[in-house]
């Protein structure tokens, strides 16, 4: 009897490790793919990076060009102004 009982308990153990194991393997596998998505979230968010960087840097070159003309016309209205006014001057 007390063979039966300790056989019953080698059973129980071996059960137990056995699902255990299973529980493991599985763990490892689910990490496995956590590590998989974390990898294909970095690669995607460094593309985002990199789009955002030329995006940025398309928009600089842009408001550089804007910023220059408005100068331009600033000067040329402010030069016109100025023409504008002598020329009154010379009519009055």
């Amino acid at each position: 009897m007390n063979e039966e009982k300790i056989e019953s308990v080698l059973l129980q153990l071996i059960k137990m490790v056995g699902n255990i194991h299973t529980e493991q393997q599985e763990m490892r596998q689910d990490l496995q793919e956590m590590k998989q998505d974390q990898k294909t979230m970095q690669e995607n968010l460094q593309e985002l990076e990199k789009k955002a960087k030329e995006r940025h840097k398309e928009r600089l070159v842009r408001f550089t060009a804007i910023e220059t003309d408005q100068d331009f016309i600033w000067a040329k209205t402010a030069r016109n102004e100025r023409e504008i006014a002598h020329i009154k001057g010379r009519l009055s």
